[in-house]
């Protein structure tokens, strides 16, 4: 098998399926709940746009919570046998990956501390593509927010449908949880960067540090894909995967990862 292969790729579509649809929702609710101010001398087309908006309203809560209580936690458990499975040459399930951990280090604590450096620096170029997206649209809104604020022709309830939609949704806490996943990534690929780059310096007392460092490196990388339950963009990862496994290569020889001993 010459062609890179991810059998966690087939639950990833599923999981942008999902996406979709609540995004989709999202803002089909936002439109429905800004029309309904709009149509308050038709009582029949209010009563409609309410019916509407309360099956889409149910129907998002129903997908965002099978999606952030199920779906991507059991996603994310298999990805995580994935890692420790190629990491330690351990079959812990019978899933198969080809070319997605790109390191020649043999199977140890080192090369579970490789494949998290290879998945930082994919993660946090990911992240900042899909911030810097979402960065758009948040600013866009909060423009329109702050000029239906600034007009005095505008009515307070529709101020407060665009407040509640800007605020008391899950529009700014999903943005958030991206920025900090993008800051956590960074800090885990430059703390692996500095690991790997005095590995041949080590000795019998920095070893010890060096695998506790790994180890934190590994949980803080879990820990931050957890909290965030955010799904990378596949759509992104594969316009990028050309330069960044380029720039992997060049990080490799520069810190002659594949050659370093356990």
């Amino acid at each position: 098998m010459s062609e890179r292969y991810d059998s966690l790729d087939r639950h990833y579509k599923d999981i942008e399926k999902l996406n979709t649809a609540t995004t989709t929702l999202f803002w089909v609710n936002a439109a429905l709940s800004i029309a309904v101010f709009f149509v308050d001398n038709s009582l029949t087309v209010k009563n409609i746009l309410l019916t509407v908006f309360t099956i889409t309203t149910f129907g998002y809560f129903v997908i965002d919570n099978y999606l952030s209580i199920f779906k991507i936690p059991k996603v994310e458990d298999i990805r995580r046998v994935h890692l420790l499975t190629n990491s330690f040459n351990v079959p812990l399930d019978n899933e198969k990956t080809n070319m997605y951990y790109n390191n020649e280090i043999e199977p140890s604590l080192l090369k579970l501390g490789a494949n998290i450096f290879e998945n930082s620096l994919f993660a946090k170029r990911v992240t900042y593509e899909m911030a810097k997206r979402e960065r758009i649209k948040i600013g866009i809104f909060i423009v329109v927010f702050f000029v239906a604020l600034l007009l005095r022709t505008t009515e307070m309830e529709l101020i407060s449908i665009l407040a509640q939609t800007l605020f008391a949704s899950t529009l700014i806490p999903a943005y958030v949880r991206l920025e900090v996943l993008h800051f956590k990534n960074k800090v885990i690929f430059d703390s692996l960067h500095d690991i790997f780059l005095f590995h041949n310096q080590r000795t019998s007392e920095s070893d010890k540090r060096m695998s506790a460092k790994l180890l934190d490196c590994f949980v803080k990388y879990e820990s931050a894909k957890a909290y965030s339950g955010v799904k990378q963009d596949s759509k992104i990862f594969h316009k990028i995967n050309p330069e960044v496994t380029q720039e992997w290569e060049e990080i490799k020889r520069s810190l002659n990862v594949d050659r370093v001993t356990n």
